[in-house]
């Protein structure tokens, strides 16, 4: 999952929340079941990728909060996410880190370093943007909406791309957003079940509204 987008999509699959990637892929003969636990890093792997930014947790002076605050991609983004969340896979590769998180909620949340220059025009960043997508196959059903994060412009896309699987052609649904701050461009997937990705949670909603991109 390292390189261009065209590179990462056809992986796509691997984004899908964990209890369909595993139904999907699952080979014929019997296997062990799998809970969500199982598709974790493991807390050892998981601080190779993700430092602790206290003053991002919330709700504050909890022993345990809801959410915690994260510095991540070598400390390109710092944003608060819900505790609950495992690390399924993740790379500190300068110029290609990534760091896949999932959640019990049945969605992916993913981020990845782009190369480009945050610095060029919207125009330009988007239509490379646009070309790798249709270049892996990815069809765009809505872009370029405007957003903002606690620290980061972006722009807003929702995708669609046919994945193949053992159970046959299936149909993946993301919302992908550019984000762009000072010095870096990051791209945030989020994949999951529902057909509708209009309506966000409010767990998703705090995350990507605390994104701070370095």
């Amino acid at each position: 999952m390292q390189g261009s987008l065209a590179n990462r999509r056809p992986w796509l699959w691997m984004l899908l929340p964990w209890g369909l990637t595993f139904a999907c892929t699952a080979p014929a003969a019997p296997a062990p079941n799998r809970t969500f636990y199982d598709w974790s890093l493991g807390d050892r792997r998981v601080a190779e990728f993700e430092t602790p930014r206290p003053s991002l947790d919330w709700p504050k002076d909890e022993a345990d909060p809801d959410f915690i605050g994260v510095d991540v991609l070598r400390g390109a983004v710092r944003f608060s996410r819900p505790r609950e969340w495992l690390m399924r896979n993740a790379s500190n590769e300068p110029g290609a880190a990534y760091v896949h998180y999932v959640s019990p909620s049945a969605y992916s949340f993913v981020l990845y370093q782009r190369p480009d220059a945050p610095a060029a025009p919207w125009s330009e960043l988007l239509a490379r943007y646009e070309a790798e997508v249709k270049a892996a196959g990815g069809k765009v059903v809505g872009r370029g909406i405007p957003i903002a994060t606690s620290r980061g412009q972006g722009r807003a896309y929702s995708i669609e791309t046919t994945v193949k699987t053992s159970a046959g052609p299936l149909l993946s649904r993301s919302r992908e957003v550019l984000l762009r701050g000072d010095q870096r461009l990051v791209l945030l997937q989020i994949v999951r079940e529902e057909e509708d990705l209009a309506s966000e949670s409010p767990e998703l909603l705090r995350a990507v509204g605390t994104l701070e991109v370095h």
